[in-house]
């Protein structure tokens, strides 16, 4: 029993010290992981690099990991300054330490935690300077080890189709914790759409659109710092004071902080066909990634089924968004009551808006089930041609309208009722690309469902009754005779009792 009692303390002795070598060799690996917005897309990666290193036998315990990397990352942050500096890589190593990206030992910097690290202009521009260090696969899923090459500041940059990163920072600090980045991007892509009241129009009609797009990062070192969004307007024109630029922190958000003339500056648009809002010269990093949202309205032109209302909405990212919104057609054909196949030139017609009673302009109609609605005129009148047809091709589709006959062919009585226009439609159809020289557009597509063609019947004139004819002549030259015949006895008989 005691011997048991030996080979089973032995036992557990060993148990314990194995599990204590497990927990060492854990320890002892250092990891590196990423995550952000667009890496989980096919095709995204990302690298690193060691840029300062630990060497506790120099004055400040780090050092440069390269000559080359200390010479650009020194000259990149001396020159981010607003006064131009000159510290050496001494200098600067001891500034990470005082901003807490570096320890100067152990014990002290206790502000730094594994993964975070205050930011800095300078830094941010030094790290741009030297992303060519960043030579090292970063594996999206299991992170990067960087035992062998120990403590630090590491550069980490990213990349994925469609989005832009700036380089970061990862310190690997003295106790070997992992360090956790998340990616600084926004999304290549300005993202444009049409109210759902506009996605059909007429002229004149005013239409709200809004453009979102990511705030950018830009490195603080790059020069010029280039963000812009224009738009340009095809057949229609900007209304004058309404643009609004508003910053959201996700596109779900439902508000936002509208933004000032101190963070954007914006052309004179107003009735024009051209908007830029230009944040170049106000550029704000504490904006990045964030969601910059515009709005306005524009106003139709002499819009047809032909000649759109077009936008070709783009960033100085290189996207862009077009949208095309079509009015529809409709056709009256006019016929004759008793003869369908019998088409009636020299109809004309008017058509109406619906409207309310009491709107200016508003003329009272009655539909052909007696009841009473109320239109506005637009447009110009509409007449029939040989075929007995005529028709408009500048109509919203998401509108009420009426046709009502305001002249009748001749021959014909005139048809009191108006008609309901039904049947139109639109619908989105998907996106397509095209490039206009740097731009890359998507294009938004619809689908338009005319209005249904419209029969009014005319009713023929009744015919009046004779006023005259060859007997009706003769009767009444007989007459006159047989009257002037008596006249003429009744003088002559007259003279002779004179006399």
């Amino acid at each position: 029993m005691k011997k048991l009692k030996k080979l089973f303390a032995v036992m557990l002795s060993l148990v314990m010290v194995l599990a204590m070598s497990m927990t060492s060799f854990a320890a002892d690996k250092n990891t590196i992981t990423i995550s952000g917005k667009g890496l989980d897309a096919e095709g995204a990666g990302a690298n690193y690099g060691q840029i300062i290193k630990e060497n506790r036998g120099s004055t400040l315990g780090w050092q440069f990991a390269s000559d080359n990397i200390a010479n650009k990352f020194v000259e990149a942050w001396n020159n981010a300054n607003d006064s131009q500096t000159t510290l050496d890589a001494n200098g600067v190593i001891a500034q990470l330490i005082q901003l807490g990206v570096l320890e100067s030992n152990n014990n002290e910097n206790k502000n730094v935690e594994a993964g975070t690290i205050n930011g800095s202009t300078n830094l941010s521009a030094a790290l741009a300077a030297v992303t060519f260090a960043a030579t090292n696969n970063l594996d999206l899923e299991e992170g990067a080890d960087v035992s062998t090459t120990g403590k630090g500041l590491y550069i980490v940059t990213a990349h994925s189709n469609g989005y832009t990163y700036l380089p970061m920072a990862a310190y690997m600090n003295t106790n070997g914790d992992n360090v956790a980045v998340v990616a600084k991007g926004a999304k290549d892509q300005l993202n444009k759409k049409v109210a759902d009241s506009g996605q059909s129009v007429a002229p004149g009609d005013e239409v709200s659109y809004t453009i979102d797009e990511e705030y950018l990062y830009i490195a603080p070192n790059a020069n010029p710092k280039t963000f812009t969004i224009t738009d340009k307007l095809t057949n229609g024109t900007f209304k004058e004071n309404s643009v609004k630029v508003v910053l959201k922190n996700s596109i779900n958000d439902e508000t936002g902080t509208e933004l000032t003339e101190n963070d954007y500056d914006i052309n004179n648009y107003a009735n024009g066909t051209d908007l830029t809002v230009d944040f170049s010269n106000h550029y704000n990093s504490a904006y990045a990634g964030k969601i910059v949202v515009i709005t306005y309205t524009a106003i139709a032109g002499e819009v047809t089924t032909e000649v759109p209302l077009t936008n070709h909405a783009s960033s100085s990212n290189g996207t862009g968004k077009i949208v095309e919104v079509k009015p529809v057609s409709f056709k009256v054909i006019k016929v004759d009551k008793d003869n369908k196949d019998k088409k009636l030139p020299d109809a004309e017609f008017q058509i109406y808006k619906s409207a309310n009673q009491g709107d200016t302009n508003a003329v009272e109609l009655t539909l052909e089930n007696k009841s009473t609605v109320y239109g506005i005129p637009v447009g110009n009148v509409i007449k029939t041609g040989a075929n007995g047809e005529a028709s408009v091709n500048n109509l919203d589709a998401q509108a009420t309208y009426y046709v009502k006959e305001t002249k009748a062919p001749n021959g014909y009585s005139l048809n009191d009722f108006a008609y309901q226009l039904t049947g139109a439609d639109v619908k989105a159809a998907g996106t397509t690309t095209e490039t206009e020289g740097k731009v890359t557009y998507t294009v938004q597509t619809y689908t338009y469902t005319n209005f249904a063609d419209i029969t009014v019947k005319d009713s023929k004139l009744s015919a009046l009754p004779s006023t005259g004819g060859i007997g009706t002549t003769i009767f009444t030259i007989v007459g006159c005779g047989i009257m002037i015949a008596a006249a003429g006895l009744f003088f002559a008989s007259r003279r002779k009792e004179n006399r």
